[in-house]
């Protein structure tokens, strides 16, 4: 898939902005909502096709729940795990639909990562 070189610098920035702020941070990857991955960096031995692909399926699960339930589009999924954090961020861009991913281990402040996907993803609306 071809993405403008504007929008992939973009993503790539946000990837290395999320793994130098996030404490406990294990892998970000940024995909298409249909699971190819635009930028990814992982810190440990997950795999960023896989984690796309990941994304994809429960960003469309968290749409069919919102809109089953009448909450309106869905704008993140966050699963926390034995040990650590998925969190998902959908970044609607008017060129691509992208999705946020990161991981992280018990130690990360969830908060913080959330704040900090959020912004990330706000970024990827404009760029």
């Amino acid at each position: 898939m071809n993405f403008s070189p504007r929008i992939k610098a973009a993503a790539d920035a946000a990837v290395d902005h999320l793994m130098r702020e996030l404490k406990g941070v294990k892998a970000v990857v940024i995909a298409t909502e249909d699971g190819f991955e635009l930028a990814g960096r992982v810190e440990n031995n997950a795999q960023v096709s896989r984690l796309s692909a990941l994304a994809s399926s429960l960003a469309a699960l968290g749409a069919l729940a919102g809109e089953e339930s009448h909450l309106g589009a869905c704008d993140n999924v966050t699963i926390e795990a034995a040990h650590g954090h998925l969190v998902m961020v959908q970044a609607r861009h008017d060129e691509i639909d992208l999705i946020v991913s990161v991981v992280t281990g018990r130690d990360a402040i969830i908060g913080q990562v959330l704040y900090l996907t959020k912004q990330v993803a706000r970024s990827l609306r404009s760029a």
